[in-house]
């Protein structure tokens, strides 16, 4: 039987969070909320059944969608990914139906829908591309417009990894790889990732809930894929080894400038740049709690 979270009617204090699609970012989350808020309920919605017993162990409460009724939340954070639907505009939109008006709705989208990719400054604020560019920067686009004219917040990421996944288990998957290794890009830890989303949730720095508001994450500390493989391989955490293939593009990638969330939030990144998490040994909370398997050593 699916959980059933009181009303914010019934519980004007309360804290309960409901999580659409508690993957690797969402999961952790609500291990977070539930350390900050012991009372509250966290609801797990996924797809399947597969990682119910996960979520429960991180004392989430899972349920699949097909069991979900109409019962609404305070606080809502959608952070499923496209490939998880056919129609991911719609699912945002029930998501947001589920959601009492009284905390906070966040959606976790992508800092890639930028149009920068000359090498420039990004900030919250920069243009997005155009409508049109491909199917997969429209979904995220028309994603976006859906949760910012419903009073919701978005969190624009950088490119996500931990211990065991992200583009450095990628590239070491191929090794060869047919990229300009003087690409720039922008980074977060997954950890990091949660806790910003969870300092959004929770209204930190404002004295009222967030409401249409546009945040960026990223750790500030941009890295060139050359650098990022070789940082990887020095950290002895991982075996195996990259060669880039491709040649100079015209694409350059782009810095990307959070201040503005930093301060608003006060938030800082637990972990400063993606040398630093390497050169540390490549440990996180992912390394005792994994999610999948990756090249990683132990």
């Amino acid at each position: 039987m699916a959980p059933q979270a009181p009303s914010a009617a019934a519980h004007p204090d309360s804290k309960d969070l409901l999580i659409v699609g508690p993957g690797v970012l969402g999961s952790h989350l609500g291990k977070l909320w539930l350390d900050k808020f012991p009372g509250a309920t966290v609801v797990g919605q996924t797809n399947t059944h597969t990682n119910h017993d996960r979520l429960r162990s991180l004392g989430l409460q899972p349920r699949t969608k097909a069991d979900a009724s109409s019962e609404r939340y305070p606080y809502i954070l959608f952070a499923a990914p496209p490939s998880g639907s056919e129609d991911y505009v719609g699912e945002v939109k029930s998501a947001l139906k589920l959601w009492d008006g009284s905390g906070c709705f966040v959606y976790t989208g992508s800092a890639g829908i930028y149009s920068a990719e000359d090498g420039s400054e990004v900030r919250e604020e920069s243009p997005t591309s155009p409508l049109g560019k491909d199917d997969r920067t429209d979904r995220l686009i028309s994603v976006e417009q859906a949760v910012l004219e419903g009073q919701g917040c978005v969190v624009r990421l950088a490119g996500l990894y931990h211990a065991q996944r992200g583009a450095h288990t990628f590239f070491l998957r191929m090794g060869k790889v047919p990229r300009w290794g003087g690409y720039t890009v922008n980074l977060i830890h997954y950890e990091d990732a949660a806790r910003l989303a969870a300092a959004v949730l929770q209204g930190d720095g404002a004295q009222q809930p967030y409401r249409g508001r546009v945040f960026l994450g990223a750790d500030g500390a941009p890295i060139i894929f050359e650098d990022m493989m070789d940082a990887t391989v020095a950290s002895g955490a991982y075996s195996g080894a990259v060669e880039f293939t491709g040649q100079e593009d015209v694409k350059k990638g782009k810095i990307l400038n959070n201040a503005m969330t930093k301060e608003a939030l006060n938030w800082q990144p637990k972990y400063k740049s993606y040398k630093d998490f390497m050169a540390a040994g490549a440990r996180d909370w992912y390394t005792d709690n994994p999610v999948e398997g990756a090249p990683h050593k132990d």
